[in-house]
């Protein structure tokens, strides 16, 4: 078969040199009419053939691989029949004959044949975002675990939007459409998802949908619409899949080194906003992410004066131990709510409890197994009924100090301090030592003012107490009610009165408090 070269040394022979067809044909070994095709083509044509290689013998059996190869697309992938399993059985159950090459070269024309096309997109601006999750890993404390990301990217400008959530739940689903459009200062007129169980309760016939009625209560507040994927058809919405992979191999490569999601989340938000000065896709390449962006804005759905409530609802009833069960965790309300109905919102970062439409309790919400999330204060008026169970109560282990087996007066009583203080402890100790059996009651006493008076107040009257040796529950209401902290408020201001300021040899005259029986507060009188 004649190359390039071949093809270059006859024509220069020909045209430079001069020589003859059949002098060519001499001096090289071609014949004349290889010589003549070369003078007519610039370059080697390369073999062609006229007609599609036949496979007579497959014609028969034809039928039987294409059935066999349709019944595999509802099979799992890992099960389904290669070329060589298809020739072992038309060889053992149908008596085939032919070589296995043939049966290989036509299921690869049969698959060929079937391969998807797809159709190439164009969006409008503002006219569809697209939603999904990924996986991935982080270094947090000095230690690698997986995380959640929540993605979302508007098909026009490429904007993108990755937050990190420690599950991919129907709380975080929420959170993270509140966020996103907000970052991105508008509602696209549609959103995308494949069939995640965070919106889709069952997948029906066709387009038929079951949604999650947190999800349409999303929808209706956003007035967005939804269009949901094909099952196991990803690709339909590509711009988001595109994200995923972004944030897996450049947001989170190498893992970042973080001590929590919070600061996590302001390095996705730093990349994301990075991205933005990145050119957009064709055919709008010659701008910049940032300006379609903001031509996306225009074309937007305004975003509603007030956000969505992204939480999940759950009606239950608090317990015997007033306590409340979310996602295996405990949570408390205070002992006066105990056997009522209450309506728990999860939110991603706290967990708040509503009886008879008002807020009775609130707790940072953890995402761990087993946990109890107590609140001290919401137990202190059942110590009225049940004193025994001071020490052994679990909403105040840690709060108190070890009891000591004995305390001497003018002692710390030998226990360890607990999370109230050094203080407190000192306080029971002594007054137990005082009074005896009624010295718990006393302390009781003490820690029911944690529920009428703030903490930090309560802390610093035991303090103040404590320096004065005053062992009294009676001595800390007194301090509570009579020596207000902050004096700068409560100062007596007598500059009105310079009769009764000190004067310089702390002498003043009896009749000065005669006077304050005449004396009456002036009047302003308006003009």
């Amino acid at each position: 078969m004649l190359t390039v070269d071949h093809y270059e040394l006859i024509r220069r022979k020909y045209k430079i040199e001069g020589m003859s067809i059949r002098a060519i044909s001499r001096e090289l070994h071609h014949s004349r009419q290889t010589i003549r095709k070369a003078l007519k083509l610039v370059n080697p044509p390369g073999y062609r053939r006229q007609q599609p290689v036949s496979l007579p013998v497959m014609e028969q059996y034809g039928h039987i691989v294409e059935a066999w190869l349709e019944q595999d697309a509802k099979r799992p992938v890992k099960q389904r029949h290669t070329a060589q399993r298809i020739y072992e059985r038309l060889r053992d159950e149908h008596g085939f004959t032919g070589a296995a090459s043939t049966v290989r070269r036509y299921v690869a024309k049969l698959r060929k044949r079937s391969q998807e096309v797809f159709m190439p997109l164009a969006f409008d601006p503002g006219q569809e975002g697209q939603v999904d999750w990924h996986t991935g890993w982080i270094v947090e404390n000095g230690e690698q675990r997986k995380v959640q990301f929540f993605c979302m990217r508007l098909c026009y400008s490429k904007a993108s939007f990755v937050w990190a959530y420690e599950h991919a739940d129907l709380t975080s689903f929420l959170d993270g459409h509140v966020r996103a459009l907000k970052y991105f200062g508008g509602v696209p007129r549609r959103l995308a998802y494949d069939n995640l169980k965070s919106a889709v309760l069952r997948v029906g016939k066709g387009k038929e949908r079951v949604l999650n009625e947190q999800f349409k209560k999303l929808r209706n507040h956003y007035l967005f619409e939804s269009r949901f994927c094909n099952v196991a058809r990803g690709n339909e919405k590509g711009n988001v899949e595109n994200l995923a992979k972004r944030s897996e191999r450049t947001y989170l490569t190498p893992p970042p080194e973080v001590t929590s999601l919070d600061e996590l989340n302001a390095h996705l938000l730093a990349c994301c906003r990075k991205d933005l000065e990145l050119p957009g896709a064709k055919p709008q390449h010659e701008q910049l992410r940032s300006a379609l962006l903001e031509e996306e804005r225009a074309a937007m759905l305004p975003l509603p004066d007030k956000a969505f409530e992204a939480c999940e609802v759950i009606d239950t009833q608090i317990d015997k131990r007033s306590l409340v069960t979310v996602k295996t965790n405990c949570y408390s309300a205070p002992v006066r709510w105990a056997h009522h109905p209450v309506r728990i919102k999860l939110f991603v970062d706290r967990v708040e409890l509503w009886c008879e439409h008002q807020l009775v309790a609130q707790h940072v919400r953890k995402h761990g197994k087993g946990q109890y999330i107590l609140e001290p204060t919401h137990y202190l008026n059942l110590l009225k009924i049940k004193p025994g169970s001071l020490d052994n109560a679990r909403p105040f282990k840690g709060m108190l100090g070890k009891k000591a087996s004995g305390a001497a007066s003018g002692g710390s009583g030998g226990g360890g301090s607990g999370g109230w203080g050094r203080d407190f402890d000192q306080l029971r100790h002594e007054l137990e030592y005082r009074y005896e059996d009624q010295g718990t009651k006393k302390f009781i006493n003490v820690l029911l003012l944690l529920a009428e008076h703030d903490e930090a107040a309560v802390r610093d009257a035991v303090s103040i107490c404590v320096k004065r040796r005053a062992f009294s529950d009676e001595a800390v209401a007194g301090v509570l009610s009579n020596e207000p902290l902050d004096s700068t408020h409560h100062r007596l201001d007598l500059s009105h009165r310079p009769e009764l300021c000190n004067v310089s040899d702390g002498i003043r005259p009896a009749s000065i408090y005669d006077d304050l029986f005449n004396y009456q507060e002036p009047v302003e009188v308006a003009v």
